[in-house]
């Protein structure tokens, strides 16, 4: 509960590796700020309405971690926090998916436009590219192979169905967008459940 010399709900505690889930709750204002701030780190802020509680994942190295929900300054509140060992394993399975794609497409690099999927059926992403010439970088995981093509977001194709292995190596095509937006097709080999990574570089 808040009072003049602290009017937040505060938390700092020591975690172990693992995930969680960071909850905030506020009364009496229309919302709040939840922030969180890992060992020396950068605070991490969202912002929330108090007709709900606010659910946020986390995926903690371990260590120190300070959470605290702020709500408005000049209006008598009430805010609270918790945090608790995710009980989801769907928000887990989320965060993997992400850390795999991000770590796939590495290093950025200028101009990029990337995306990423999941899923044991045929699949399309969107990457609204403007007109030009680009290379294709592909990774798939889960399945023996993937077939993939490319076409433009008004259904003209700019690359053929070709069947791709999903051995971890990075696929490479050269790809001419006539006009904007390229729609990326990726199918699992066998209807299993497979993850994809892509992005477009501009090379023109």
């Amino acid at each position: 509960m808040p009072s003049e010399a602290e009017p937040a709900g505060k938390l700092f505690l020591v975690l172990a590796p693992g995930d969680y889930i960071v909850t905030g709750a506020c009364a009496g204002a229309y919302g709040a700020k939840l922030t969180i701030v890992r060992g020396d780190g950068m605070p991490e802020a969202s912002g929330f309405e108090c007709s709900s509680a606010l659910d946020r994942f986390i995926r903690h190295a371990g260590g120190p971690i300070t959470i605290s929900a702020v709500p408005p300054t000049g209006k008598p509140a009430a805010t609270g926090v918790k945090v608790q060992t995710n009980p989801d394993p769907r928000w887990s399975e989320m965060e993997d998916f992400g850390e795999w794609s991000r770590q796939q497409m590495q290093p950025p690099l200028p101009g990029e436009l990337s995306g990423a999927n999941r899923s044991n059926t045929p699949a399309v992403g969107t990457l609204m590219a403007k007109p030009g010439q680009y290379e294709l970088r592909f990774v798939c995981d889960g399945s023996a192979r993937a077939e993939l093509s490319v076409s433009t977001a008004a259904g003209a194709e700019v690359l053929a169905p070709v069947q791709v292995p999903c051995d971890g190596q990075v696929f490479t095509a050269p790809v001419l967008l006539p006009t904007e937006g390229a729609d990326v097709r990726m199918s699992p080999d066998g209807g299993v459940d497979g993850r994809f990574a892509y992005k477009l570089v501009p090379t023109g």
